[in-house]
């Protein structure tokens, strides 16, 4: 089997995206089938140093993060430019959130991915079919529009980006992408999830993009709860002197089983409601 590159993203101050980062790190190493690479984009590779040379750093600088955000940030337009930047000229890449784990063995995943299948984390909504109001609300903003030569459908959909992979030789769906995402914001959107409606349609339009979520959690709607249980578990194998090796065995063995997203109840949300008001 060719090598699959797994790349993550964590930079900025809060100590919490670097903790997150070395869990996925610890999941992958449990988890992924050899040949892989782990590649981390990062401004403190000192955050990483328990992983020696099992990991590739690709130090971010303020100058090159402020040219991947674009003239005026407003999503995760840095997603795209690192897959770009990060782009194996063999095998396949996997760009995974740092808020993302590998709860399962991967072959499976690896195979389907080398076979060329396209993965994202999970369906969303369809843009044109959606009955929530800020969804219907983007709909209208892109109904027929078109952007870099691709117009906007109704069963184009929203998927969530936590999970991105292909095959080396997509590279150029994800060149077309942010050329996509560039045409937008260029026209005016403003959609705090751009990148990821973008990748999206254009994957989506292949014909060949299929949900990662059977192989990895995407816990964006329960950080707190995760990051509490990634700190105990990290201090405690600082604490214990494990390597990498261990720490991956151990999490095998206990993996993390809780909930991805908690959602607020109804009297959660009148209580909000009533706060604001």
């Amino acid at each position: 089997m060719p090598v699959t590159r797994y790349v993550t993203l964590a930079y900025g101050d809060a100590p919490g995206v670097y903790r997150q980062a070395v869990m996925l790190l610890v999941s992958l190493v449990a988890h992924a089938p050899d040949p892989y690479d782990l590649v981390v984009a990062t401004d403190r590779p000192e955050c990483f140093v328990w992983f020696g040379t099992r990991i590739e750093i690709e130090y971010l600088d303020p100058a090159l993060l402020d040219g991947w955000r674009g003239p005026h940030p407003f999503s995760m337009r840095q997603k795209l430019a690192l897959a770009r930047a990060a782009w194996p000229d063999h095998g396949a890449m996997a760009l995974l959130d740092a808020d993302v784990l590998a709860r399962v063995p991967l072959g499976p995943f690896v195979e389907r991915l080398h076979h060329g299948h396209l993965f994202m984390h999970k369906h969303e909504y369809d843009l044109g079919r959606s009955a929530r109001r800020g969804n219907r609300a983007l709909w209208e903003q892109l109904r027929g529009r078109e952007f870099a030569g691709w117009t906007v459908r109704e069963g184009d959909a929203m998927w969530n980006s936590g999970v991105l992979a292909a095959r080396a030789a997509d590279r150029a769906l994800f060149d077309q992408a942010l050329q996509v995402y560039d045409a937008m914001a260029a026209a005016g959107i403003r959609h705090f999830a751009t990148e990821q409606l973008v990748e999206g349609i254009v994957l989506g339009r292949s014909g060949r993009l299929h949900p990662a979520d059977p192989w990895f959690t995407h816990y964006w709607g329960n950080k707190t709860g995760y990051d509490a249980e990634i700190a105990r578990r990290l201090a405690d194998a600082f604490i214990e002197g494990m390597s990498v090796k261990e720490a991956a065995a151990r999490y095998r063995q206990r993996p993390i089983e809780l909930p991805p997203e908690l959602r607020p109840t109804r009297v959660e949300k009148i209580a909000r409601w009533l706060d604001r008001s």
